[in-house]
């Protein structure tokens, strides 16, 4: 499970979840200026936030020396830009009537990993065949 459970699987699960929140949401298509307006404000007080805990003096998401690379704020930007996008995707869907239930805002979160296993299963089998690869011994 150690091989297979690997830090790129993670991110291939965040950014289908991402994916599918946006197809599911229907942020692109369907043109909603409530929607839009709350997905915005969502986005932009996010970022604002983000941003003033990467700059602000003293903060304990920077490194060790005080800069942003490498820090647990380079690192955890993939994970927060995809939790970002749920989020304002879920905004959007709830402003703009697409999410009418909870079963709805977790089909939102699930539709993108549930539309595309079988990526999910070639991850896991390249991050399994890295890992016996380098098992073997080198000449």
């Amino acid at each position: 499970t150690e091989a297979a459970a690997s830090e790129w699987l993670v991110y291939t699960i965040l950014i289908l979840m991402a994916l599918g929140s946006i197809l599911r949401s229907r942020i692109i298509t369907q043109r909603d200026a409530e929607g839009l307006m709350a997905a915005g404000v969502v986005m932009l007080t996010s970022m604002v936030l983000l941003l003033l805990s990467a700059f602000l003096p003293e903060s304990p998401l920077l490194g060790v020396t005080g800069g942003l690379f490498p820090s647990p704020w380079s690192h955890g930007i993939v994970q927060w830009v995809c939790i970002g996008c749920v989020v304002v995707c879920a905004t959007f869907g709830l402003v703009a009537g697409t999410i009418h239930s909870w079963r709805d805002a977790l089909q939102l979160i699930t539709y993108g990993i549930s539309r595309w296993p079988w990526v999910i299963l070639l991850i896991m089998l390249l991050t399994f065949m890295a890992d016996i690869l380098q098992s073997f011994p080198h000449t």
